[in-house]
């Protein structure tokens, strides 16, 4: 009697979990990964090979299923920047899914937790309204290797942290790009360097980094 309380109470941690939430596809769906140069330059990157960016690499694990796969990004922008093309840019392309890949510029930019929040959110509605179903993903990185004393370290965990709360509030599928890079450096990376692994500079993946990225996107996509 105790096991099965036990698997239901189980049962229903997941279902409240963001991170265990996933997008069932059907063929003619379009995916759109929205963003900045992470997504930009996983089309086209002189230091990754060609056709190893994690967008064809989603794309080409679902072309067999009749999936269009598409993405939307410049480098530099902040969820702001995605607020202004949003209905332009990617409503008018009409994706089924739209994937958020966005936070390490806001970062950067003193972006509040509390603004980031807010605007992401303001997104996320936009979208919704355009009759897309959202996957959030969290931030990842301006320099490999993590320390919890590092100022960069504090504002992306805590962009992080908004991105998994608003997964949670909202009923999103969540990406945690964030956790998968700090659980690679942890068993790949002791000594914290700060380039060489999933990134080429501290910020922008390698096609180690991109593979990384592919995975947990495709782990959403059912």
């Amino acid at each position: 009697m105790v096991s099965y309380g036990l698997a239901a109470l189980l049962v229903l941690a997941q279902a409240d979990d963001p991170a265990a939430k996933t997008v069932a596809l059907k063929k003619g769906d379009k995916v759109l990964f929205f963003g900045d140069s992470l997504t930009a330059l996983a089309i086209k990157d002189k230091n990754v090979p060609e056709g190893k960016g994690y967008v064809p690499l989603v794309r080409e694990a679902l072309k067999e299923r009749g999936i269009e796969v598409d993405a939307v990004a410049t480098g530099g922008h902040k969820v702001t920047d995605l607020l202004k093309r949003v209905e332009a840019d990617v409503l008018a392309k009409k994706p089924t899914v739209v994937f958020i890949q966005i936070g390490v510029n806001d970062a950067s930019a003193n972006v509040t937790p509390e603004k980031f929040k807010a605007q992401l959110e303001e997104l996320i509605g936009k979208l919704r309204t355009g009759g897309a179903q959202v996957v959030q993903c969290t931030c990842t990185c301006r320099i490999e290797g993590y320390a919890a004393e590092n100022a960069m370290d504090q504002k992306l965990d805590a962009l992080a942290a908004v991105a998994r709360t608003i997964a949670k509030e909202k009923d999103l599928p969540l990406v945690d790009l964030r956790s998968a890079f700090l659980e690679y450096w942890k068993k790949n990376n002791p000594e914290n360097k700060p380039k060489g692994f999933l990134t080429y500079d501290g910020n922008h993946w390698t096609e180690a980094g991109h593979q990384v990225v592919a995975e947990q996107m495709l782990k959403k996509l059912k």
